[in-house]
């Protein structure tokens, strides 16, 4: 038994609007979400509204790239776990591929008075994580940074 997103031998699934959502939180997130989780919150997208080659910038591009929400104003780098939690976005200090990384103003070089944001490209199996990133030195093109399991547990983390 399949739908046409992929959620395959189940009879019933969560419904979700964004088929990528959907099919993580009927797939590798079952039963993992927090309770009450509404996968159709409120997304806060109007646009990429950040200044190019900024870290949020990438976080927004990358995200639509990866076909996961991603709000257009949720300010610096350090501001974006609160402002997901605010708009429903399930965030947690569990890493997962696709997440938007959040680092608090000056966590593990982060800019002291912005903070910073990423995305996580992949999770070893020794909990490392390996992100994609972007600043305003590196004129749009992203590099990458691995953190090991214990870093990483330091970090909240945007599911969707």
């Amino acid at each position: 038994m399949s739908d046409s997103d992929g959620v395959t031998g189940k009879l019933t699934a969560i419904s979700a609007d964004n088929p990528v959502v959907k099919s993580l939180i009927n797939g590798r997130d079952e039963g993992q979400t927090p309770d009450g989780f509404n996968p159709n919150h409120a997304t806060g997208d109007t646009g990429n509204a950040y200044e190019f080659s900024q870290c949020t910038w990438w976080a927004y591009v990358r995200r639509h790239q990866l076909g996961l929400p991603a709000g257009s104003h949720m300010g610096n780098g350090a501001d974006w776990a609160n402002t997901a939690r605010k708009l429903g976005y399930w965030v947690d200090n569990t890493p997962r591929v696709g997440d938007v990384i959040c680092f608090q103003r000056g966590q593990y070089d982060s800019d002291p008075t912005y903070g910073h944001v990423g995305i996580v490209e992949n999770v070893g199996a020794d909990g490392s994580i390996t992100t994609s990133e972007c600043g305003s030195a590196y004129n749009g093109k992203p590099f990458s940074r691995t953190f090991t399991a214990e870093q990483a547990s330091q970090l909240q983390f945007i599911h969707y």
